[in-house]
């Protein structure tokens, strides 16, 4: 069959259309020429591109929802699995940093301790020794003291019973000097008895501080 006898009387108003159609979807007037006019090969064409375009008439609307379920899907899979992630690192920050903060607080606690019992026993120790050292001291002073009272009272006892002794010796010389002068002025008409002599040593009394004064030295 000729196809000189189709005549066109509406393309040449759409030929932007008629661009547009060839060059998206394949679709020329000589493919449509050819196939009213039974070219087989046309036909087998069109056939095809008809059978193709119910097939994604069909599937493409389910196609189109299961892929785009799909993406939406594996998107907010990967944006909520990144935001997990990034909130399980904060966390897992967070609780490293607090249990190396714990670590570093439990060993300093325990070091606090072991310094505070070793400067208690240096200072239990010192305070140990500050005592014994003070009590060497007040047992010195104390024997010191003692030593130092005992002797000022031999020596206030000596003092004491030496008394009758130096008055003695005083007493003497006061007597040898009387009967010097007695003799002096009386002559052979002298009497010693009429001189006054004291005896400060032979007194029984003094005799018996002697005896008591003997026990204490």
């Amino acid at each position: 069959m000729n196809g000189k006898y189709v005549r066109d009387r509406v393309s040449g108003y759409g030929k932007a259309l008629d661009k547009a159609t060839q060059k998206h979807f394949g679709i020329s007037k000589t493919l449509i020429v050819k196939a009213a006019l039974g070219d087989e090969k046309a036909l087998t064409q069109i056939g095809d591109m008809g059978k193709t375009g119910e097939r994604l008439k069909m599937a493409m609307p389910l196609i189109r929802e299961n892929l785009k379920n799909y993406i939406e899907g594996t998107t907010e899979y990967n944006t909520s699995l990144a935001d997990i992630l990034r909130t399980g690192g904060k966390g897992a920050l967070s609780i490293d940093k607090a249990a190396s903060d714990l670590t570093l607080d439990n060993v300093r606690y325990q070091n606090q301790i072991e310094e505070y019992k070793t400067r208690l026993f240096a200072q239990l120790e010192a305070e140990n020794q500050r005592h014994d050292d003070a009590m060497d001291v007040i047992e010195l002073q104390a024997w010191v003291d003692a030593q130092m009272a005992t002797v000022n009272a031999q020596a206030n006892l000596e003092s004491i019973s030496n008394k009758p002794f130096v008055a003695q010796m005083k007493e003497d010389r006061a007597y040898e000097e009387k009967k010097i002068q007695h003799l002096l002025e009386n002559g052979s008409d002298s009497d010693l008895s009429l001189i006054p002599r004291k005896h400060y040593s032979t007194n029984p009394i003094v005799e018996l501080w002697n005896n008591i004064r003997s026990i204490f030295s």
